[in-house]
């Protein structure tokens, strides 16, 4: 009887044993999958997404929106106010958003120095650039930086744009071949390696990503997908053709970063805003100005349509 005892008593334990240690096994994996996905969220990648703003008190909201509902959710939104005249720093504050950061400085900087002095206090891994009336996809910071975590070749990362003329309501998707040493501006993102815009104002965007970015290879990848809406006010007014004087330095950037046919279009092209769009102004035919913006794009066989607004 008494080793019936024992050997009942033996058999208990190794039961109780058993199932105790099926259960801590159960515990440690469930831990390590909770760990893993612990470890995987602290490990995304910090974006900074940069705004410079001026006078932006009507598209700002709508703007930052956009960008807060991004599926991608590490990252923080860096604003340079440039001397805003109107309710913009006070729209902003409205969100009431801890990820909103608005840095000031002590003199005014423009769209590029802006960009500098935001670059200066980022601390994300990657850079997203966003003009302060354009918007974006949810999906845009998710795509973009999942393709540069997988492909370390590239420095940058474009998208498809909408471009929407706000004037007369019409608007094209815009795309560069996929892989480039240039995409459109506002639908960048690049690693965050010490880069900066250089100190001129024409063409200073082109000028940064080919020669400072990619230094004239084929470094940016453009998504094929339709991720970023740039949107132009009526009769181009947020286009940088006022800022175009036919200067030395003005033509050796064009030559510099264009062929020299395609640069003689460019040329061309500034010439005719400068001389057509004040006459146009003057005669109240405003609206032929987002026809010529166009023209370029038609030639090179964009189809214009109806752009629905949300």
């Amino acid at each position: 009887m008494k080793i019936l005892s024992v050997l009942v008593i033996n058999t208990k334990k190794w039961i109780l044993q058993s199932i105790l240690s099926l259960w801590m096994t159960y515990i440690v994996k469930k831990h390590k999958k909770l760990g893993a996905l612990v470890h995987n969220q602290n490990r995304m990648k910090l974006v900074s997404i940069l705004i410079c703003t001026y006078n932006a008190e009507k598209t700002i909201k709508e703007t930052l929106t956009s960008c807060l509902n991004q599926t991608y959710s590490s990252f923080e939104i860096l604003i340079h106010d440039d001397q805003s005249k109107d309710k913009t720093l006070e729209v902003i504050a409205s969100l009431g958003d801890q990820r909103i950061k608005v840095l000031k400085s002590w003199k005014k900087l423009w769209p590029y120095g802006g960009l500098n002095f935001l670059l200066d206090h980022a601390k994300g891994e990657y850079i997203a650039i966003q003009d302060h009336d354009d918007l974006r996809k949810p999906e845009k910071l998710e795509k973009q930086v999942n393709f540069l975590e997988e492909n370390s070749k590239y420095v940058g990362c474009g998208t498809k744009t909408l471009m929407r003329y706000e004037g007369d309501n019409k608007g094209f998707e815009y795309y560069l071949w996929k892989e480039n040493y240039y995409t459109i501006h506002p639908s960048l993102l690049f690693r965050n390696e010490w880069y900066r815009y250089p100190k001129r104002i024409y063409m200073n965007d082109a000028y940064f990503q080919k020669k400072v970015l990619c230094k004239w290879k084929n470094l940016i990848r453009n998504l094929d997908e339709t991720l970023t809406i740039h949107r132009i006010k009526p009769w181009a007014e947020n286009y940088s053709y006022k800022r175009f004087k036919l200067t030395r330095e003005n033509l050796n950037t064009i030559f510099y970063l264009h062929p020299v046919l395609y640069g003689i279009g460019v040329v061309g092209f500034e010439i005719l805003r400068k001389l057509m769009y004040p006459i146009l102004h003057r005669i109240k035919k405003d609206w032929w100005i987002d026809k010529i913006e166009r023209w370029p794009f038609r030639l090179e066989g964009y189809k214009m349509w109806e752009v629905m607004k949300k």
